[in-house]
């Protein structure tokens, strides 16, 4: 009897590398949430809503661009070094686009801060912020495109030693500049802000010195690009960019709601989001792994070993939700200190905590649930769900209940997370069951979709 293939050991050698870069992406907004938190509340009220702001654009940026993954890994494995070179030109041509549409999208929402945010106090610490961390987005962008070209090659080592150096150095320079240490002025949120934009370059230097010897082997492309390829390739990507971004956007909604109850409130549920994200790193990981290992043995017309893959790794979702959940119930409220030394806002942040182990089981089933539909190349339902849960339930119930007050009391930020916790059941239920459907039905119907 054929031994079967080791499903959580390849999982897992896969997912292991994209943890610690997701970790160390998701710990760059925990570290400016922290610094901000303990210079005052109202910095950490205004980097929160900033962040809010700009890091939905720089998703969008990032999903346009993940369209040359795959392209990069077809043209590995044909092992034609010409097409490599062909896509990072285009890729340079499409960045320098994105560059400038992102630089100007983030500025005119710092101009507009004064509107967007009712206490003047904190939109005027959000608008410093943005103006400065605007520069940051031409050399994230560039940053984006050489991960991207290494992910498609199979090379993680660069990518992973780039995310250690961008935690370290923004951890550093946050606390230099938030602080007034080492002669510099104390810039509070402000500093969050250049110390990204610098990080961002740091780290768009590093990544492009450790691939110097990928770049090498490409060598110049064979053929000029024809006139519409470029656009053509962001076309493509358009799609994933604003799949992204929806859930995302439903986020920043939710933080503005919050803004109407208070700046202690929105300083509080910035840190539960942070603190959300940076544990939510790890299901998506999982989410990646099971994508690519799902649509690996579809390619090689072995469904029942696509169904063992995506089986695992909902396995692996649910023993890490139901183990993180216990983690934070128990050592959860003890977080909230390291944020802020104000009172009202530490029992604010630790009644957030409580949401937060709550929804961990769900949201890491519904993340990669949706992992194991796009390695089934099903795109339309995760995307589909995303609209519904967020955009139909969540955002308009949680406005008019928790914003407005309907059938409450007291309109609050529980009640808000509360619904979101909800919500996210409710996407995991779906999710679920329509990934273990799809599974099914591809091991009844093996046959591929052609490209």
């Amino acid at each position: 009897m054929k031994k079967k293939p080791p499903i959580y050991m390849a999982l897992i050698k896969l997912a292991l590398p994209l943890m610690f870069i997701q970790i160390c992406q998701a710990s760059l907004g925990l570290v400016d949430t922290l610094l901000a938190g303990q210079y005052h509340y109202r910095d950490l009220a205004a980097v929160g809503l900033a962040s809010n702001i700009w890091t939905p654009i720089a998703i969008l940026i990032t999903g346009i661009m993940y369209a040359l993954v795959p392209k990069f890994s077809a043209a590995n494995g044909q092992q034609d070094p010409a097409a490599g070179a062909k896509l990072l030109a285009l890729g340079k041509r499409n960045a320098a686009l994105l560059s400038l549409f992102g630089f100007c999208l983030v500025q005119a929402f710092a101009f507009s801060a004064p509107y967007l945010i009712a206490a003047q106090d904190v939109a005027k610490i959000s608008q410093n912020y943005l103006h400065v961390v605007a520069f940051a987005v031409p050399g994230l962008t560039y940053m984006v495109l050489y991960r991207f070209f290494n992910e498609g090659r199979g090379n993680m080592r660069p990518i992973a030693l780039t995310g250690a150096l961008l935690l370290v150095v923004n951890s550093a320079l946050n606390l230099v500049l938030v602080n007034g240490y080492l002669g510099f002025p104390q810039l509070g949120g402000l500093g969050c802000g250049i110390a990204t934009a610098i990080t961002t370059y740091c780290a768009l230097a590093g990544l492009i010195f450790l691939s110097r010897r990928s770049l090498r082997a490409l060598g110049q492309p064979a053929a000029q690009a024809a006139p519409g390829e470029a656009q053509r390739l962001l076309v493509e990507g358009l799609p994933i960019g604003i799949a992204l971004v929806l859930e995302v956007l439903a986020l920043t909604a939710l933080a503005f709601f919050a803004s109407a109850l208070g700046t202690k409130v929105v300083a509080a549920h910035q840190v539960a989001i942070n603190i959300a994200m940076v544990v939510f790193m790890i299901p998506v990981a999982i989410s990646s792994a099971a994508t690519i290992q799902v649509s690996h043995y579809r390619g090689q017309s072995l469904p029942s070993e696509s169904k063992r893959a995506g089986l695992a790794a909902l396995t692996m979702a649910t023993l890490y939700g139901a183990i993180m959940t216990g983690v934070i119930l128990a050592f959860g409220q003890h977080i909230a200190p390291w944020f802020s030394d104000d009172p009202e806002v530490v029992a604010l942040i630790s009644s957030l905590i409580l949401f937060i182990a709550m929804f961990q089981l769900v949201d890491a089933i519904q993340m990669v649930a949706a992992g194991i539909l796009r390695g089934l190349e099903e795109f339309v339902k995760p995307l589909v769900t995303v609209l519904f849960v967020y955009w139909i339930v969540i955002i308009p119930i949680s406005y008019f209940i928790g914003v407005k007050g309907w059938l409450v009391e007291q309109p609050n930020i529980e009640q808000i997370w509360l619904l979101l916790t909800c919500g996210l059941t409710f996407a995991a239920l779906l999710l679920g069951a329509q990934s273990y459907l799809q599974l099914n039905k591809n091991l009844l119907n093996p046959e591929l979709k052609t490209a």
